[in-house]
């Protein structure tokens, strides 16, 4: 069995403050969470920066995910990016990436190890 890295609240709220001051320029049209994963971290961004969290992603929104692991929820909305510019599609970020992904995120906090990640809405 694969060893667990447990992610606390505290490194949640500072993924979401590092997010707010990247972003908070960015003229975002709202915040869109990927089911499950994304939903807690995209509510929590709704409200720091006073943006609407949306059902669907719409062009010029941050989409937000929990982790970046194989890209495959993500390649979807990275194949409609224009260089990680507002233009053409969306900004992407994830609190945790792994390396070989089939998405890079435009931001991510951490690189994931070889641990389990377990983010604290799992437990």
């Amino acid at each position: 069995m694969a060893q667990k890295h447990y992610v606390t609240w505290d490194e949640v709220e500072q993924f979401i403050t590092d997010v707010v001051k990247r972003y908070e320029f960015a003229g975002l049209t709202g915040v869109y969470g990927i089911p499950r994963g994304g939903m807690c971290l995209a509510a929590r961004l709704s409200y720091k920066m006073d943006i609407p969290l949306l059902a669907a992603p719409f062009k010029g929104c941050l989409i937000v995910d929990d982790i970046s692991d194989t890209g495959e929820t993500l390649i979807h909305y990275a194949r409609n990016t224009s260089g990680g510019g507002v233009s053409k599609g969306y900004h992407i970020v994830t609190m945790y990436y792994r390396n070989g992904s089939l998405v890079e995120p435009e931001y991510y906090k951490y690189t994931k190890e070889e641990k389990w990640i377990v983010f604290p809405w799992e437990e």
